[in-house]
């Protein structure tokens, strides 16, 4: 008996990974694409990069799409109906009315992709952040934050990118001692003085991405001793504990139930100095969290989300 195929997709704020995958765990083909984000790419820009994914997917593996038994979806920011429809829409462009279609947020598939299974809560702190929980014996959920970098992404390279970018500019004001993210920066965009950032920033049509980007600088230059760098992480990893706590008492704190919470992102899964942070001030809630990390792929998560679901 053949092994059933389907397609899992992770559309993040930076790019969108796809693979076909194999219910006994091969992946037969993989690609690479723009981001597919609904909320910050124009419309046409989410359909080149999912059509142009899904017949990746059908080239590389020479299959049909008959083959195929279905495709996930976790994509950024997508919650709202109108945004599943959206992109359903979309996607139905290329594979019919009839081809079983899921579309979840990413978060969902990045707990399975840890957990093995959708108990328990995932936060991330990629781009941008969210916190997601699941409980399987109540068949609840619930979430908090993840409303976008101008409403929230709290604990995100975003925040922190642009955390770097006040620094700068308040070291320039004197209200903040000197730092070295001022040199780090400007020699980073090309600039030659603090007063630059002003076009930079709202007259270049930079956005949510290249701000994000910036964060590297902020957890080199914490990681060298900066003051203003390390107070900006501080600050960031105690509001990304913020989401985690509304989201275990909604599901497990009636009982105070252990759960456990999977850490997920670059800033989370790729900087050490970043993650203690972020797990010291959850220990000091006094909640029975256990921090979890796995160097999973979420896309992985998304294919197999696919076939239980099917």
């Amino acid at each position: 008996m053949s092994k059933r195929l389907v397609i899992g997709v992770d559309g993040g704020g930076t790019k969108t990974h796809g693979i076909l995958y194999s219910e006994d765990g091969k992946t037969l083909a993989e690609g690479f694409f723009p981001s597919s984000n609904p909320h910050s790419n124009p419309e046409a820009a989410v359909r080149d990069a999912l059509h142009s994914l899904i017949d990746t997917m059908l080239v590389q593996s020479g299959k049909k799409l008959t083959e195929i038994a279905g495709i996930c979806l976790g994509m950024s920011g997508c919650d709202r109906p109108a945004d599943k429809g959206f992109i359903e829409g979309i996607v139905r462009e290329n594979v019919g009315p009839t081809f079983p279609v899921l579309i979840v947020n990413d978060a969902v598939v990045a707990m399975v992709a840890v957990l093995k299974k959708l108990h328990g809560i995932l936060v991330i702190s990629g781009t941008g952040s969210i916190c997601l929980g699941y409980h399987e014996g109540k068949g609840i959920n619930t979430r908090c934050g993840g409303w976008g970098h101008l409403l929230a992404d709290e604990g995100s390279g975003y925040s922190i990118g642009l955390g770097g970018l006040k620094a700068v500019l308040h070291a320039h004001d004197g209200r903040l001692a000197p730092t070295s993210l001022t040199a780090r920066v400007l020699g980073e965009l090309k600039l030659e003085s603090p007063t630059d950032l002003i076009g930079w920033t709202y007259m270049s049509g930079k956005g949510k991405t290249e701000i994000a980007a910036l964060s590297r600088l902020v957890h080199e230059e914490a990681g060298k001793g900066d003051d203003a760098a390390s107070g900006i992480l501080d600050e960031q990893a105690a509001l990304l504990v913020s989401i985690v706590t509304p989201v275990y008492t909604r599901l497990f704190g009636e009982n105070r139930e252990p759960a456990q919470i999977a850490l997920w992102g670059g800033n989370l899964m790729n900087v050490a100095h970043y993650r203690e942070r972020f797990e010291k001030r959850i220990a000091a809630t006094g909640l029975p969290l256990e921090p979890i990390m796995r160097d999973e792929q979420a896309v992985v998560g998304a294919a197999v989300h696919m076939l239980r679901n099917l």
